[in-house]
C-alpha cells in the first residue's frame, strides 16, 4: 500500500506547441503520521514541480503544480515518449521541518511512486511508454527547483533594488527642489529687505536735507531779526 494516495495514477497535460503546459496533482495522507515526500523527473529539463519536496501532514492533503515544456515532443516520436514523474515518501516524527536531510540518507528505505504523463491533443491522446525499468535513475526536481526560486528571488531583489534606487533618486530630487525653493524665497526676503532699508536710509538722507535746509534758514532769518534789531537800536540811540 502505498503511504501518500494521488489523486490520479496520471498526469494529463492539454498540448500546446507554444507555451508550457500545465497540470495539477494532489496529494492524500490517509494516515496518522507525517509523510515527508519528494518528486523527482526522468529528465528534469522538461518538468517544473511545485513544491517538489515537503510534507504532507496526517489527514490533510497538498496540491502539487506540475509544469511541462512545450518542446519536450519536438525531437522524439510518439512511441519514443516514456518521461515519467517518481514520487518518494517516507513517514516522519512530528515537529520536522525540513526533511531534505531525510532523502539525503542513503540507509533509509523509502516508498517508490511512478507517476506516468498523458498529452492530450485535438485529435489523440499520448501516453508515455512503460519501457522504464525499475533502475532507471531518475533525477531530483528539488536542486533545480531551488536554483529557480533563488533565480526569481535575485531577480525579485534586483528589482526591489532598482525601485528603492529609483525612488530615491526621486525622493533626493524632491529635497533638492524644496531646498532650491527655500533658498530663492530667503534671496527675495534679502532683497525686500535690503529694498526696504534703501528706501529708509533715501528717506532718512532726503529727511536729513530737508532738515539742514529748515536751519539754514532759520539761522538766517534770525540773523536778519538781530540785523534789524540792531539797526532799529542804532536809531532809537544815536552816538
Amino acid at each position: 500500500m502505498d503511504l501518500l494516495r494521488l489523486s490520479s495514477n496520471h498526469v494529463e497535460f492539454m498540448y500546446n506547441k507554444y507555451e508550457n503546459m500545465q497540470s495539477t496533482i494532489t496529494l492524500y495522507n490517509d494516515t496518522l503520521t507525517p509523510i515527508a515526500y519528494k518528486f523527482k523527473a526522468s529528465n528534469r529539463n522538461i518538468f517544473l514541480v511545485r513544491p517538489s519536496l515537503g510534507i504532507v501532514q496526517p489527514k490533510q492533503n497538498q496540491i502539487i503544480n506540475i509544469s511541462l515544456h512545450c518542446k519536450v515532443l519536438q525531437n522524439i516520436s510518439i512511441n519514443e515518449f516514456n518521461e515519467k514523474l517518481q514520487l518518494i515518501s517516507i513517514p516522519i516524527f512530528s515537529g520536522i521541518q525540513d526533511p531534505t536531510p531525510i532523502f539525503q540518507d542513503t540507509c533509509r528505505s523509502f516508498d517508490n511512486q511512478k507517476i506516468n504523463i498523458i498529452i492530450q491533443s485535438i485529435d489523440r491522446k499520448i501516453t508515455s511508454q512503460i519501457g522504464l525499468s525499475d533502475n532507471h535513475i531518475f533525477q531530483s526536481l528539488h536542486k533545480q527547483n531551488s536554483e529557480l526560486e533563488l533565480q526569481h528571488n535575485n531577480a525579485e531583489q534586483q528589482q526591489y533594488q532598482t525601485r528603492f534606487q529609483t525612488n530615491l533618486c526621486q525622493t533626493n530630487s524632491q529635497l533638492l527642489q524644496q531646498e532650491i525653493a527655500q533658498k530663492e524665497q530667503q534671496l527675495l526676503n534679502f532683497q525686500k529687505t535690503h529694498n526696504i532699508s534703501n528706501d529708509k536710509q533715501q528717506n532718512q538722507q532726503i529727511k536729513n536735507s530737508k532738515d539742514t535746509i529748515l536751519v539754514i534758514m532759520v539761522s538766517m532769518l534770525s540773523f536778519y531779526i538781530f540785523l534789524r534789531y540792531f539797526d532799529l537800536i542804532n536809531r532809537i540811540i544815536p552816538k
